[in-house]
């Protein structure tokens, strides 16, 4: 079994040498990382551009950073989507890659037990679904690879246009699905009633940590900002760091609000402007 195993990895590293694979390469990593970039900043330009009554802001280097990470994350997956010579090893093998990326991230962010078991429940269906999305990836370097091979300056150019389009939308329309929706709307809406009604609030001394927030009590009522973004360890939760304008501010995981009589309780809450666990 190893020595086909082994066969079967020397026949893949014959296949092609490094410069034929390049171009492939080169292709799935940029437009694989452009997508990422372009998913991630949609849906946080839109939320501030959409719902300018919840006090939504921009954090333009954490959002930067994360865009980048994630960009980086898919240029590597598509890297790996490309080098393969045949299209249905690319395929099978950027699906595991972006499986182990999308795992390794989620274990790095949770570090907690609970985690890697439901890591291990979800893995079959997330290397499916990862799986078709290098399959896309695939679609797309297959095009280029054959636009590129067009002799026509002109109509390779409007091809290569035509591609950059299609990446553009790959990322676009699947970061607009990500905007608010109404339970992520109204968590927030019950955020800002939570800092704006705070002095009226039977509850205010429930709805947040105050021990791991010493210095919140005393920004109640204080003009702020909320960066929201969605939550890498808990499901259905976004972090939302609250920027009070003296430069003090605190970040909660914010669970979304099943029903309009759900109140809003932060338990899990750190001062600064990125969730530090427990």
């Amino acid at each position: 079994m190893f020595e086909r195993i082994k066969r079967e990895i020397d026949k893949i590293f014959r296949q092609e040498t490094l410069a034929e694979r390049s171009p492939r390469i080169i292709a799935g990593a940029v437009y694989s990382g452009m997508v990422g970039v372009i998913y991630i900043l949609v849906p946080q330009l839109f939320n501030v551009l959409l719902f300018r009554g919840l006090n939504l802001s921009i954090d333009w280097i954490s959002l930067l950073t994360r865009s980048l990470e994630f960009g980086l994350g898919l240029a590597l997956a598509g890297a790996v989507v490309g080098w393969f010579t045949e299209t249905y090893e690319g395929i099978v093998w950027g699906g595991v890659v972006i499986t182990l990326l999308l795992l390794v991230v989620s274990l790095l962010g949770g570090g907690g037990t609970t985690l890697i078991g439901q890591s291990v429940i979800v893995v079959l269906p997330l290397i499916g679904a990862c799986i078709l999305v290098a399959g896309v990836m695939r679609v797309g370097i297959n095009r280029h690879m054959k636009v590129r091979q067009v002799a026509d300056p002109k109509t390779r150019r409007k091809g290569m246009l035509q591609l950059a389009g299609i990446v553009f939308l790959v990322g676009f329309i699947p970061g607009v699905f990500t905007v608010f929706g109404s339970s992520s709307t109204d968590t927030i809406k019950s955020l800002n009633n939570t800092l704006q009604g705070y002095a009226s609030d039977p509850l205010i001394d429930k709805r947040f940590p105050y021990d791991q927030l010493p210095g919140m009590k005393d920004h109640l009522g204080t003009p702020y900002t909320l960066y929201v973004r969605t939550s890498m360890l808990v499901a259905d939760t976004m972090e939302v760091t609250i920027h009070f304008k003296d430069g003090y501010a605190v970040t909660c995981l914010v669970p979304k609000l099943g029903s309009g009589s759900e109140q809003l309780l932060l338990d899990n809450c750190s001062e600064g402007s990125s969730y530090k666990g427990p």
